[in-house]
């Protein structure tokens, strides 16, 4: 018998992502906006920007190896979690006077955060999903990703325009925390790997096999 695309566990997993990607999205658009109107200089933005996605980079790969070892549900939950608390701190703490400096400091965080939760997201399809189904679930959420950068900016500067930067970080907020409650209801089995030595003997060995 054929397994059906969407089940219980890669519906909440598509309605998370779509639910965190438009929180991204909108809080992007909205925090470029505010630094241009405060600076006056798209080009202090850009290099903001560019700053921070130094740590992606970096940290990518491992990012892979905690998601092939470490629980994937529980990473999600805890990514997607503390990036809301992340941004309602900054949305607290954001003034006029400091607005560069933490807005600067919440993309690097975000770009941290974000290095973990996107191989963990890719590695959970094919836990979740078997045969040409694997192929089919990382169009649908491809899919939704780019739905969510075509709909999410338009709907932001909307937003921004009309009630400010601080109610749009809230929103986002939300999307965060409603994402962390539908990965809180995903079921994936886990089972511990066991490594002899210490995490960087285990990171470079992860390294290796991945190269081989």
């Amino acid at each position: 018998m054929e397994q059906k695309l969407f089940t219980k566990n890669f519906t909440l997993l598509v309605l998370g992502q779509a639910s965190s990607l438009f929180g991204n999205y909108i809080l992007r658009l909205a925090l470029s906006m505010y630094v241009l109107e405060v600076t006056g200089s798209a080009a202090v933005f850009a290099g903001i920007l560019s700053i921070a996605t130094i740590p992606t980079i970096l940290l990518s790969p491992i990012g892979g190896i905690l998601a092939d070892r470490a629980d994937r549900r529980n990473i999600m939950v805890a990514l997607d979690t503390l990036t809301g608390i992340f941004v309602l701190c900054a949305a607290v703490f954001l003034s006029g006077d400091n607005a560069v400096v933490v807005i600067s400091v919440l993309l690097v965080i975000l770009s941290v955060l974000g290095a973990f939760e996107t191989p963990t997201v890719q590695a959970c399809i094919p836990q979740m999903l078997a045969g040409d189904n694997i192929i089919k679930g990382n169009a649908v959420v491809n899919q939704v990703a780019s739905i969510s950068y075509l709909i999410a900016p338009l709907l932001g500067g909307i937003l921004y325009s009309a009630v400010g930067l601080k109610p749009v970080m809230y929103a986002s907020v939300v999307c965060f925390f409603v994402t962390a409650l539908f990965e809180c209801f995903i079921k994936l089995g886990y089972q511990a790997r066991e490594f002899q030595g210490n995490v960087l003997s285990m990171v470079k060995n992860d390294f290796s096999s991945a190269l081989t």
